[in-house]
């Protein structure tokens, strides 16, 4: 089974990046358009596709990994895979998406590599109303044409955020073995404990930490731990104490002065919104392809 999860992210993340080179694309359009697949279980990879693609996790999980780092999609959020990048794409079971394939010269990409946001309302019902056009009514209808370019246009407005749910790929032996260590200790992880994972002083390990993953020690702990409490919250079978728990925070008013200074709101309220129930009935009645 491929594992899409935190965890399976920063394992991914210890270890060389490798394109997957997938005789079936089920993620390719050589025209703009968009659609919705039900992914399921999936993996794919290119070495750079002509068009960029807007993606929206309805259900399920995405990991995306590129050379210099990977994400970990929940439900309710958009990535944007820019053309010509290289990519591996893994989803877990029960993924759904809408994908939207559109045109570069209609869109000016502000990023180096792809980017992850929350999918705000209009996102979510602009990406619903283009999947309801058929691959030929995107060739014959103008409408459906112009409703493409300005979802396209749209792109800077959305994913203005800092980056979210990223890992960086780590390529030094030390490097690794610091996010194998997290990895296996993601919720009492110390910055003793990683030294003794990686035989370096203190010192040298928070140096090298910023210098090769651009994030300082506790900065990398709080992603990791901050991804994965998204991606539980998503989940909606598990309390926020329980998520916090989990993490290895203390305190619950701890947790939620973290998450809400790295997610932009409280724990419950991300729930509320992004949670399995609330997604349930946003979706209830849809058909997927």
């Amino acid at each position: 089974m491929i594992q899409v999860n935190t965890i399976a992210r920063l394992g991914r993340s210890a270890r060389p990046f490798e394109p997957l080179l997938s005789a079936e694309r089920r993620l390719l359009s050589p025209v703009p358009a968009a659609r919705a697949l039900a992914l399921g279980e999936w993996q794919e990879g290119s070495l750079g596709d002509p068009l960029h693609k807007l993606l929206l996790v309805v259900s399920g999980q995405i990991d995306l990994e590129g050379a210099s780092g990977g994400w970990l999609i929940v439900p309710n959020h958009l990535v944007f895979i820019p053309a010509d990048r290289t990519f591996a794409l893994r989803a877990s079971p029960g993924t759904v998406v809408q994908v939207a394939h559109v045109d570069p010269a209609d869109t000016e990409w502000h990023h180096e590599g792809c980017w992850v946001t929350a999918a705000s309302p209009l996102a979510r019902e602009m990406l619903a109303q283009a999947v309801r056009w058929s691959a030929e009514d995107f060739s014959r209808l103008p409408v459906a044409r112009l409703f493409l370019r300005t979802l396209a246009h749209l792109c800077a407005e959305w994913f203005s955020n800092p980056r979210m749910l990223w890992l960086p790929a780590a390529h030094s032996p030390e490097m690794r073995a610091v996010l194998t260590y997290v990895r296996d200790h993601l919720a009492d992880a110390s910055l003793t404990g990683a030294c003794t994972a990686t035989g370096i002083s203190p010192r040298s390990l928070q140096r090298r930490c910023q210098e090769e993953l651009q994030l300082g020690w506790r900065q990398l702990i709080r992603e990791a731990r901050i991804m994965r409490a998204m991606e539980l919250l998503t989940q909606g079978r598990h309390s926020v104490s329980a998520v916090a728990r989990s993490i290895g925070f203390r305190s619950l008013g701890a947790f939620t002065a973290a998450f809400s200074e790295r997610v932009g709101t409280v724990p419950s309220e991300f729930l509320r919104r992004y949670g399995e129930g609330a997604r349930e009935r946003e979706n209830r009645g849809a058909d997927w392809a």
